[in-house]
């Protein structure tokens, strides 16, 4: 039987996306509590992770393949790889960074959207650079101040927090080397101007390592709606605005659920995405910078729904999507800053 057609969400995205993409990201003061400095970025690898990261180089080039034959023509033109799932993705792609980095000795490092506790700001703690730089949209400054003895004791090179935005970075031309952002650009409505802020603070030639997801227009995209089940995965694209609102705001339901399933429809209450498809955020890239690597990963749980509700995911590309705006659950890139624009 077809499912009714429905009243879709998608020019409401479409006014909010034109609308952010103007906008600068708006800024926000000191929590009300100093954040505590944790140790906990200094303890070693487990052995399951070690594990992973030797059977990395052997296994992912195989998994790397196969997804390959199974999605050939997903976004083509971009050189894009394809992974399915998140298994082993990460240790290969930062071991990719690094070696189109060469050497830390020395380097300037930016990581946006974090503070000291993160482990995306930790990974840099034991590496011989020279300053990391660390960007967020909310004032950790006085917990910076706080913590300054354990964080000195901690990180090896010189560290300093900026209360500030991608589009408006609070740094000098060309000072930094390398940069790195974990789960952060698909936050960021002007991507255009963000990438093109990136590529001012870098150094000619400089590296930006960027991994972002859930992209919008996937399964789970609003980061809340799929923990209904997987069957609600799209119905932030699905139902109409009013329906989905309602859904989001269904506060027994979420209760049911857990308190991370309800705490994670900030994102969506607040509206704080890009909403971007994955081509689009490469197009925001490409003036600035030159691609080493495009990693997308599918979604899972995309290709399971696709594959039980097909009248579903029709009526989703009927209404003007493509299979690798609704399988294409995250991507990663490594940017090289081009010498001449």
């Amino acid at each position: 039987m077809t499912a009714p057609k429905r009243n879709m969400r998608l020019d409401t995205i479409k006014q909010i996306q034109t609308s952010r993409a103007k906008a600068s990201q708006p800024l926000y003061g000191p929590p009300a509590s100093h954040l505590m400095v944790s140790r906990s970025g200094a303890q070693g690898l487990s052995f399951k992770r070690r594990l992973m990261k030797a059977m990395t180089p052997l296994v992912f080039p195989l998994k790397l393949k196969a997804t390959q034959r199974l999605h050939s023509n997903i976004l083509p033109g971009w050189n894009l790889q394809l992974t399915t799932g998140y298994r082993f993705a990460e240790d290969w792609v930062r071991s990719r960074f690094a070696s189109a980095a060469g050497s830390w000795h020395d380097k300037r490092v930016l990581v946006p959207g974090t503070n000291f506790n993160t482990r995306e700001a930790r990974d840099w703690f034991d590496r011989p650079i020279k300053t990391l730089h660390l960007l967020d949209i909310v004032d950790w400054g006085p917990s910076f101040a706080a913590g300054a003895e354990n964080l000195q004791q901690l990180c090896k090179p010189s560290l300093q927090f900026h209360h500030g935005t991608l589009d408006q970075l609070p740094l000098p031309d060309e000072s930094i080397d390398l940069m790195e952002s974990r789960a952060v650009l698909e936050h960021v409505g002007n991507l255009a101007d963000s990438a093109a802020e990136m590529a001012r603070v870098l150094v000619p030639g400089g590296l930006a390592l960027h991994g972002f997801g859930p992209l919008y227009f996937t399964h789970g995209g609003d980061h809340c709606i799929a923990a209904k089940g997987l069957q609600h995965g799209y119905d932030h694209l699905l139902l109409d605005d009013e329906e989905y609102v309602r859904s989001l705001m269904d506060e027994p339901t979420f209760e049911r659920l857990g308190k991370e399933a309800s705490d994670a429809r900030y994102w969506a209450i607040q509206r704080i995405f890009s909403y971007l498809k994955p081509q689009e955020y490469l197009e925001a890239f490409a003036p600035w910078f030159d691609f080493e690597l495009v990693l997308g990963i599918i979604n899972e749980q995309a290709l399971l729904f696709r594959s039980i509700k097909p009248d579903l995911w029709q009526q989703l590309l009927q209404a003007g999507l493509k299979e690798s705006d609704l399988l294409i659950g995250s991507l990663t890139v490594i940017l090289r800053k081009k010498t001449t624009f």
